[in-house]
């Protein structure tokens, strides 16, 4: 008799990772949690692939030290005391026994080519005409040969590893779109499954709050919920295995439910020890598009003005945006209700719950968190969500101080300053499309300056968000719009030097209240510097030369001339 091929997660190496002193390293299951090779952190081949698979870590991570049954015994369930021996656990790089007694009551479902039972796949999916996929339909880059680096042999069959990787990354991220037809899903028409919409953690803002190890970044992203959640709160390796149906009425359960959530019914074929092959088919749909799905604690929500009624606030998950994510990525990162003022009707989001939980952190886990590393991982879509498109990754320190419900001031003050810089930075961009309209062209807003400068200034603003300090607030943010406005009045003048003669000599132009100016160089410059007072409120009174221009044909000279 041969033995049936096999391919354990929990045993065979298949997570990519990088280890204390850099070295790149491959990790099994077991590995990860049995203190045998210390690792900083999951890195695979794409941002939002370490966010998957780190999900599914947290997962076990989670049921593993679930404590429903203390809860149902009427047992009172001491967070703190689990997170702190949690935490000295993980320093320590003990064994965490508990998720290894776990891995192995289930090890059977974590076997990537079983026969009967293959992780998050259904064993004997089909379609009516035996059709399949090449294995570059789970890896988003290969899918387009214009930007991929795949080719030949890469394209033609996965290792075991690497199709586990992209296996986890297609159930959290697959865009929507008509699939295969599976046999035996009643949705399919005329052998297609129509779209569903994207995988759940596709349309979440990924949040994760990163130790300086992965076991400890795996505790600060364990939410007293987490561990609270009722029984049938189950991953997808503990359920009954999939069909090729979508489960009857699907409703998330908890927070181990949506992260390993099933948006799609999928078949690896394998040839020997090589995947070659693939099926990819609907699966169980999000309900409601995300609407009111609160059990994801690592995304933030936006409120739904559209969908919400004077009987049912209405939120949904709140991806962070892929365009000037750091400037805009704060509110829903820090914003609570009440933080900043809001149009009638309108209600604050809700920023993930992780954080929520850091703010009251006590002594154990306090001391090297004071300063909280965050990576945000987000994923954006073509239209109707039919095709992968962009995906954000970045750092961001934020003060634990600045999480705390009481410190209203210091958050609105951070947020101003996020704020005026983007408008300031847009001033940048309206004063390009001057100098066009003053040299003959037409005036439109250009944004390449503005996303420009923006990018000169993140990691300033990283430096100087990381340093906030609430008691110094005013002196801290007028000191921001202060280094704001030097380097913008620079970029400016460098747009000056080259705007040419014509620009210099300028054109009368009909200003916004029907009035014939004449617009040159100079006056757009000046206008620069009256925007710029007006969207960084608390710059530093500038020097006499520099602001005793009242009307827009005048311009400080000095300036000016410095410039030319």
């Amino acid at each position: 008799m041969t033995t049936p091929p096999s391919f354990s997660l929990v045993t065979e190496p298949w997570i990519r990772a990088q280890a204390l002193d850099g070295a790149d390293v491959l990790l099994s299951l077991r590995e990860v949690f049995d203190g045998s090779q210390p690792v900083a952190a999951i890195r695979g081949e794409t941002p939002t692939q370490d966010y998957a698979v780190l999900r599914v870590l947290l997962a076990i991570f989670w049921r593993a030290h679930r404590a429903d049954a203390a809860v149902r015994a009427g047992e009172t369930f001491d967070h703190d005391m689990w997170r702190e021996h949690a935490w000295m656990l993980a320093q320590a790089d003990a064994p965490d026994t508990a998720a290894l007694d776990y891995l192995d009551a289930h090890a059977d479902r974590f076997d990537l080519v079983h026969p009967s039972t293959p992780f998050m796949q259904v064993a004997d999916l089909h379609t009516t005409s035996g059709s399949r996929s090449s294995v570059e339909r789970i890896i988003p880059e290969a899918e387009s040969s214009y930007f991929s680096m795949r080719a030949g042999a890469g394209l033609a069959s996965l290792s075991c590893p690497e199709a586990a990787r992209w296996l986890i990354h297609t159930q959290a991220y697959d865009y929507s779109g008509i699939k295969s037809g599976a046999a035996g899903d009643p949705r399919v028409k005329g052998g297609k499954g129509y779209p569903i919409g994207p995988g759940w953690t596709g349309l979440t803002g990924g949040t994760t709050i990163l130790g300086d190890t992965l076991r400890e970044t795996l505790v600060l992203n364990t939410p007293l919920e987490a561990l609270t959640a009722p029984g049938h709160d189950m991953p997808a390796w503990e359920r009954e295995p999939d069909t090729a149906a979508e489960r009857r009425s699907p409703v998330p359960t908890g927070p181990a439910d949506i992260v390993t959530w099933q948006s799609r019914r999928i078949r690896l074929f394998t040839d020997g020890d090589r995947v070659t092959g693939v099926l990819v088919s609907n699966g169980d749909r999000v309900p409601d598009a995300g609407a009111n799905i609160f059990d994801d604690p690592m995304t933030p929500y936006r409120f739904s003005t559209n969908k919400s009624t004077k009987a049912k606030d209405v939120f949904y998950p709140r991806p962070y945006e892929t365009s000037r994510m750091m400037w805009r990525s704060l509110e829903p990162l820090l914003a609570l209700d009440g933080d900043i003022p809001l149009a009638r009707g309108v209600k604050a989001g809700k920023r993930p719950r992780t954080l929520d939980e850091l703010a009251g952190l006590t002594p154990g886990v306090d001391t090297s968190l004071e300063v909280m590393n965050i990576r945000l991982t987000s994923a954006s879509y073509g239209p109707q969500g039919s095709s992968a498109s962009t995906t954000i990754d970045a750092r961001i320190d934020i003060p634990r101080t600045l999480l705390h419900p009481e410190s209203i001031l210091a958050r609105r003050a951070v947020l101003d300053t996020a704020s005026a810089t983007l408008a300031a930075a847009r001033k940048l961009g309206v004063f390009a499309g001057r100098l066009l309209r003053a040299a003959g062209g037409e005036d439109a807003f250009q944004a390449t300056h503005t996303d420009a400068v923006l990018a000169e200034l993140e990691p300033d603003f990283q430096i100087w968000l990381a340093r906030f300090d609430p008691l110094t607030a005013e002196t801290t943010c007028r000191q921001w719009q202060d280094h704001v406005a030097d380097r913008l009045r620079d970029r400016a003048q460098t747009l000056l030097r080259g705007a040419g003669p014509k620009a210099l000599i300028g054109r009368e132009v009909q200003d916004a209240n029907g009035r014939t100016i004449l617009l040159t160089a100079g006056t757009a410059y000046g206008q620069l510097l009256r925007d710029l007072r007006t969207s960084l409120p608390l710059l530093s009174p500038l020097p006499e030369k520099a602001t005793s221009a009242s009307d827009p044909a005048d311009t400080p000279t000095q300036e000016l001339t410095d410039a030319l």
